[in-house]
């Protein structure tokens, strides 16, 4: 089915591309990784996989349409076979002034200022068998009435369905070592049923003073950004709990979140600020392999400096420093709950600004609280041709387990890769 669905969308994009009132481009891609071994025949060590991407646009007058979808086939590990609708959607102006707009469909959001901490850009399910700083996203079904404003612009959003991330499957490399149940959305006190639908809302403020961009948020919906993996379905014997079925279901609970974004430019350098405070309706305790738990009310903050340095050649460096704490519960609850709560991000790319677009990138984090947890990212990147690109690089973890169950980068310890990429465009 994901296969066919593939097939059918190319011709569509090429007819689109002919048409005048239309746009289209896509790309398909070769992709392949290669993990060190940890000498368990079970787990797929090398992953070989075909991803297309698809775009195509429509605009006329006040009207316009915009779809987007990615698709992965991978040969060695089927669970990462996907298709995801990234964008999806109908819109259109409305008023004198053509300064409302109203927009229904599935979106994807980038509510971001940072390059590897992202506490305020939790509207979109995640892809979590991709880089953790980056990770891919799905289109949320939305709707979305926006009023521009001089220098800003205010937009409210219904969120009516609950969209599923995507967990890695039991040979994946990146993934728990099991396959997850189906997830399950927490509404209330009710854990008895995983349907999708229900009523998310939102809205942002967005505005540019002099030369800083500020925007402001608030969200009442299914926070996807702190999973609980276990099971409701436990008995209390005593003091102690006893689970009634396989702890391996993720579950989700209903957050209220504020938060804020800034980025203000200085010359060759850009100040960034990021951050969200959440409050969840957590009446209901899951049994994990650590005990009762259940989302906590919690705050996350990320600073950010980019430094940007032209040279003679013609070519550009960028320097970044992040930094991302998170409080609120307990440490030892702060370090369950997220990858990056106490974090360093250093980062360089240097751009050639050729024909080839030839690019190096390099990054590490580290956890400034926590011994020993480190990962490191180099790749490089360059044109082949007007319609081709190649992409290799290397992703190394290094954060060995300090209790028997791992905890933050200590899941990706021993699951470092290579990996390459070629991709064509159309």
């Amino acid at each position: 089915m994901k296969l066919s669905f593939l097939v059918f969308l190319f011709p569509c994009v090429l007819f689109a591309s002919e048409a005048s009132k239309w746009a289209g481009q896509g790309e398909i891609g070769f992709e392949y990784r290669r993990f060190e071994s940890d000498n368990n025949i079970q787990n797929a060590d090398t992953g070989v996989a075909i991803l297309s991407r698809v775009e195509s646009s429509f605009e006329q007058d006040v009207y316009k349409h915009v779809f987007r979808a990615l698709g992965r086939v991978d040969q060695k590990d089927s669970d990462r076979s996907q298709v995801i609708i990234e964008d999806g959607y109908f819109s259109m102006l409305a008023g004198p002034e053509q300064n409302w707009k109203l927009l229904a469909g599935y979106k994807l959001f980038n509510w971001t200022a940072t390059e590897a901490f992202h506490p305020a850009d939790q509207i979109n399910s995640r892809n979590y068998d991709s880089n953790v700083e980056s990770l891919e996203k799905k289109g949320e079904l939305t709707i979305e009435i926006e009023r521009s404003l001089e220098n800003g612009s205010f937009a409210l959003y219904f969120f009516p369905k609950f969209e599923a991330p995507i967990f890695p499957g039991d040979r994946s490399r990146l993934g728990f070592g099991v396959d997850l149940e189906r997830v399950i959305f927490i509404d209330g006190g009710d854990a008895t049923t995983n349907q999708n639908w229900g009523v998310q809302f939102g809205g942002r403020f967005s505005y540019t003073i002099l030369d800083a961009d500020l925007s402001f948020h608030f969200l009442h919906h299914m926070d996807r950004s702190f999973p609980v993996i276990g099971t409701h379905r436990y008995a209390m014997v005593g003091t102690t709990p006893v689970p009634t079925a396989f702890p391996t279901t993720p579950y989700y609970y209903r957050s209220n979140q504020v938060g804020m974004t800034a980025v203000l430019p200085v010359e060759s350098f850009i100040f960034k600020l990021e951050a969200a405070s959440r409050t969840f309706d957590n009446d209901l305790f899951i049994y994990t392999t650590r005990g009762l738990r259940r989302s906590e009310d919690n705050t996350e903050v990320a600073l950010g400096l980019e430094w940007s340095l032209a040279h003679e050649s013609g070519s550009e460096t960028y320097f970044y420093l992040e930094g991302q704490t998170m409080f609120g519960p307990e440490q030892s609850r702060i370090e369950e709950m997220s990858l990056f709560q106490n974090d360093i991000f250093l980062g360089l790319r240097y751009a050639f600004n050729d024909l080839m677009g030839k690019e190096i990138f390099f990054s590490a984090i580290f956890d400034y609280d926590r011994e020993h947890e480190y990962l490191f990212n180099l790749s490089y990147s360059q044109r082949l041709s007007d319609i081709w690109k190649i992409k290799t690089g290397l992703r190394y973890y290094d954060a060995p387990k300090k209790t028997n169950i791992p905890t933050g980068l200590e899941l990706y310890d021993g699951n470092s890769y290579a990996y390459i990429t070629l991709t064509r465009f159309f």
